[in-house]
């Protein structure tokens, strides 16, 4: 007997949004793994993001650290904060009896839940509190587009 194979059916809104946000979900749980799981010299800086008047305010504290030390980056819907602190061992100490400030290597990711106007982001380095400002984006899903109907010379 021949295998009756079910009639395929084009693929339910809901169901694609649902597969969507479950993705997305996915993605945050992955990085927040790899946040937990920080190798050995790497710290992570607290962070703190909220938004206010339409702008997305990322805060990161890194005292200590230079501007030319951070690299910002954002893609893919993400910001990306990245560093290094630079062990500082004073002339002559041949080592530390209690070593608490971190150093090494950093990273750290931020989603953006909304669409920003990257071009006017900013990123503002004072008393070791990096500020990143990015303005919001009008959200342009679920507006209605027209598109003008013309119609072609008769032959």
């Amino acid at each position: 007997m021949p295998a009756v194979k079910k009639p395929t059916r084009a693929g339910h809104p809901d169901l694609a949004l649902l597969h969507q946000e479950l993705s997305q979900l996915i993605g945050r749980l992955v990085e927040f793994d790899r946040a937990d799981r920080a190798g050995l010299g790497e710290w992570m800086p607290n962070v703190d993001v909220f938004e206010c008047h339409g702008t997305l305010t990322i805060v990161v504290e890194v005292p200590g650290l230079a501007p030319d030390s951070l690299r910002v980056v954002c893609r893919n819907g993400q910001v990306v904060v990245s560093g290094e602190r630079r062990e500082r061992r004073p002339h002559g100490v041949p080592g530390f009896l209690c070593m608490e400030r971190p150093h090494g290597r950093f990273s750290r990711t931020i989603l953006l839940e909304a669409p920003v106007d990257v071009p006017k982001a900013e990123a503002r380095l004072a008393g070791g509190v990096l500020t990143i400002t990015l303005p919001r984006l009008k959200d342009r899903r679920g507006r209605e587009s027209v598109i003008t109907v013309t119609r072609e010379p008769a032959e």
